[in-house]
């Protein structure tokens, strides 16, 4: 609710003073707030008739309406400041009958003050949206100066260019190092609004400066899908970083296919090879593997000089599986018709992609007497593959030792004649007993083997170890060590045949026993 009053006169309203005189409802007391009361207490209903310039004068054959704005007291006062140089008009104030009043009041009607008292509510508020809305303001308050008017308009223009050049810049593409500061700090960004290719490689290069992984990696998917193939490639070249990148996130996705044809057009030659690789090895059949590890020899890794032990290694490898597939195909059948040797050794598990020196065991354990000219003939498989002879030996001594083929032991490990000098094995006894033991072989092959040991002291230690006495005494009478055959005898068990050894060793006076 607001309040507003003009003052008529300097002088004091001695009306007013007068208790006798009626001043209901002066402060609003009444409960309707949106009521209307002159100084004296009565009331003045809506008015829509010619404009009241005194609280006093009221025109009675008006009619009156709800005002839809605060109602003023017209001040015929001129304004301070506005309307410079033009003489003051004041209204033409209506005809208006004249009212029965009081002694009191009629001498000081001219000196009165007047109190307006407007209720506030469903008051429309000018807007500035638009001209039609300002004018329609500016007619509504007549109170507006020009240069407010003038202030106004330029305010309306002002913020109509603003919302142009706003929506004008909503496509604009924002600076690339703000970009990329969102990315890094994981903040909503739209890299599509860049649409030149300067733009999207200076994306690129500020991503690779900052030295973020996620960032780059996006930027580079964006390239690739805004740009053709052919500029992408030449582009991704010259930044080996962002490459990098991409191929962790294509290896990450698990497309190796598209992995391996995206680095072998990058130029990264080894890298798209040994992914070639890795997808062969995703083939199950052994056919079908030989026939793409081949491929994959011949078109990726056959030609590089840097890739040349590789491309040996891989063809040994596809001749490696070859063979597995011929041998796994000849014994199949001999072990469904329980054919030697599978007669009497049943055939455990398939040969295919088994690594060499497994290959190897087999040959040995199941094909171990053949000539050399068969295909399954441990001998040839070592020819072939370049093989060491302790490789051999070491291998081929396992495959005896579990099948309890001691015949077949012994002639590998016999010393062989090479114009006319004795060849020793080039692999010490020392573990050749230890496979024995593994293989949990008899006394009588261990002390056969462990006094081909050369090593004395190695020899006794495992023999006391193992308690493989009659080694223990023999080696204890090598060493002439009269005082460990005596402390030995507690270890023997009493007319064993070891301590009747023992015995007939202290009692030769003919060894010279060291002191």
């Amino acid at each position: 609710m607001s309040v507003r009053y003009s003052l008529k006169g300097d002088e004091e309203d001695e009306g007013y003073w007068n208790q006798k005189e009626k001043r209901q409802n002066f402060f609003d007391d009444a409960d309707d707030e949106n009521e209307i009361i002159d100084w004296t207490g009565t009331r003045i209903e809506e008015f829509t008739g010619p404009r009241v310039t005194s609280a006093r004068g009221t025109n009675k054959n008006a009619s009156f309406t709800k005002p839809s704005r605060p109602v003023e007291i017209a001040n015929n006062f001129p304004k301070t400041g506005t309307n410079k140089g033009k003489p003051s008009q004041p209204e033409p104030k209506p005809e208006q009958p004249k009212p029965t009043q009081t002694s009191a009041s009629k001498s000081y009607h001219k000196k009165s003050a007047s109190l307006t008292i407007v209720g506030t509510k469903n008051l429309s508020k000018p807007t500035s949206s638009s001209a039609s809305s300002l004018e329609s303001a500016v007619k509504r308050d007549s109170k507006l100066s020009h240069t407010e008017v003038s202030k106004l308009y330029a305010e309306v223009t002002s913020l109509k260019r603003k919302l142009q050049s706003s929506e004008r810049s909503r496509w604009d593409a924002p600076k690339v190092s703000d970009t990329i500061i969102r990315m890094v700090m994981g903040e909503p960004f739209s890299l599509e609004m860049y649409k030149s290719l300067p733009d999207k490689l200076t994306l690129l290069d500020s991503a690779i400066e900052y030295h973020d992984g996620n960032s780059i990696t996006a930027i580079v998917l964006f390239l690739k899908k805004t740009l053709k193939n052919s500029i992408f490639i030449s582009e991704l070249r010259k930044r080996p970083v962002a490459i990098n990148h991409y191929a962790v996130y294509l290896r990450s996705m698990g497309d190796e296919e598209v992995l391996a044809s995206q680095l072998q057009t990058l130029g990264r030659k080894e890298e798209a090879a040994m992914c070639r690789y890795r997808l062969t090895l995703q083939e199950s059949s052994p056919q079908a593997r030989y026939q793409s590890m081949k491929k994959c020899t011949d078109l990726y890794f056959e030609g590089y000089k840097i890739l040349h032990r590789e491309t040996v290694l891989l063809r040994e490898q596809c001749s490696l599986l070859n063979k597995q597939i011929l041998i796994e195909g000849a014994d199949s059948k001999a072990s469904r018709e329980r054919k030697p040797p599978f007669a009497d050794c049943p055939k455990e598990a398939e040969l295919y992609f088994l690594p060499l020196i497994t290959t190897l065991y087999y040959c040995c354990k199941y094909h171990f007497n053949q000539s050399q000219s068969s295909i399954s003939s441990p001998e040839s498989l070592v020819k072939e593959f370049n093989m060491s002879e302790k490789q051999y030996v070491m291998t081929a001594a396992k495959a005896c030792a579990n099948q309890r083929k001691w015949a077949d032991l012994e002639t590998l490990l016999a010393p062989k004649k090479w114009i006319m000098k004795t060849k020793k094995p080039t692999v010490g006894f020392d573990r050749i007993v230890g496979i024995l033991l593994k293989a949990k072989a008899p006394n009588d092959i261990l002390q056969k083997y462990m006094l081909m040991m050369d090593d004395a002291t190695k020899r006794l230690e495992t023999a006391k170890k193992y308690k493989i006495h009659s080694v223990v005494i023999e080696t204890l009478k090598q060493m002439r060590d009269l005082r460990g055959l005596q402390n030995y005898r507690t270890e023997v068990k009493y007319g064993s045949s070891e301590d009747i050894q023992l015995q007939t060793l202290l009692k030769n006076t003919s060894i010279k026993w060291k002191t």
